[in-house]
């Protein structure tokens, strides 16, 4: 356990150049839930290319309307209530927005509205619509289980779609924290850099593509797993300010946890893990992108489960954030009597 800065973090790693990586804990050294991110955010609020599993992506010229199949496992497709839909939608080329138009109602995912649009809400406006084509009723609730997804897509090479050109939601949360809350530590924190490493298990990397990421392979299909702390394309994946070993584009000092150090933890794909330090009971966000699937018509992302498995989700899921900065390898402790423990944690500088 580490205090600094007002909160409390705890050490990942001492890193290659000597720096000491850290995770947020929260206002308090035993914060669980909540109370351990600083709020929650989707990755990406844009999911159809594969574009989207960047901390930064390519900037589209125009986006075009392309569709694909939709799995029900997001938890806007479960309602008890009624969402807006309409038979007819118009697209943003310039925006890659959708907007019911036409005569549009309240209506149940139920087989009486099959062939109807939805932003899978009361809004009529959204980044991602689908076209309803088989639903279930569970008792109350009404089950969207088939459709069509509509999300606007751009990219034509690998180079367009991870282009470091525009923020990801994420990146804009993390960075506009650190302005608001660590910039005034700035001196004591490390240019290191944070890993979102977008190498490919094999081709593509391209617009609505089928594409498994290396980190996919690493930390759940090779045997045995063979989790790195090496950024493989660091001075295109490497998100630093002015560390020339990065990218510098980012904005201020600060990323988050990859799936690799999850993994070296103690975190393993889907299998529950009470006992190690990176489980505190709520589901957050790792940089490290999975897969683009066309199953799904969507960009994937690996984070930390409420169990403290990892898994995979959509990028436009609305998971916790918890900050990982890395201190200066020169920082010291304020006595020589503090041990690191949740009691009497490493304290690098009282805030005045």
């Amino acid at each position: 356990y580490v205090s600094f800065a007002g909160y409390y973090w705890r050490i990942i790693r001492i890193n290659e150049d000597g720096s000491i990586r850290l995770i947020y804990q929260g206002e308090s050294a035993d914060a669980t839930g909540s109370k351990s991110t600083i709020g929650n955010s989707p990755f990406n609020s844009m999911s159809g290319d594969n574009a989207f599993v960047g901390y930064m992506y390519g900037k589209p010229i125009t986006y075009k309307d392309g569709y694909g199949n939709y799995g029900a496992d997001d938890p806007l497709a479960r309602t008890s209530g009624t969402v807006k839909m309409s038979t007819n939608y118009s697209f943003n080329e310039n925006t890659g927005e959708y907007t019911l138009t036409g005569t549009v109602v309240n209506g149940y995912y139920d087989e009486a509205h099959y062939g109807y649009y939805t932003c899978r809400s009361q809004s009529i406006t959204c980044t991602r619509m689908i076209k309803i084509t088989e639903t279930q009723k569970n008792e109350n609730t009404y089950l969207l289980v088939g459709g069509e997804v509509h999300s606007g897509y751009f990219s034509t090479s690998y180079e367009a779609a991870h282009a470091n050109e525009v923020d990801s939601d994420i990146k804009v949360y993390l960075e506009n924290w650190y302005q608001d809350h660590l910039l005034g530590y700035d001196t004591y924190i490390s240019d290191t850099g944070f890993c979102n490493d977008r190498s490919l298990n094999g081709r593509f990397g391209i617009g609505i593509v089928n594409t498994l990421y290396e980190t996919g392979v690493r930390v759940r299909q090779s045997n045995p797993i063979s989790p790195q702390f090496s950024c493989f394309n660091a001075t295109h994946d490497l998100f630093t300010v002015t560390n020339s070993k990065g990218n510098k584009k980012s904005t201020q000092k600060v990323g988050l946890i990859t799936i690799d150090e999850v993994t070296y933890a103690g975190g393993v794909w889907t299998v529950a893990n009470s006992s190690y330090y990176l489980n505190t009971r709520t589901q957050y966000w790792t940089m490290s992108p999975y897969s683009f699937s066309t199953a799904y018509f969507g960009a994937l992302f690996w984070n930390v489960s409420t169990t403290g498995s990892f898994n995979t989700s959509f990028v436009f899921d609305s998971f916790g954030i918890r900050p990982v900065i890395n201190l200066n390898p020169n920082v010291e402790i304020t006595s020589t009597t503090q041990n690191g423990t949740i009691n009497n944690p490493y304290i690098i500088l009282n805030k005045s």
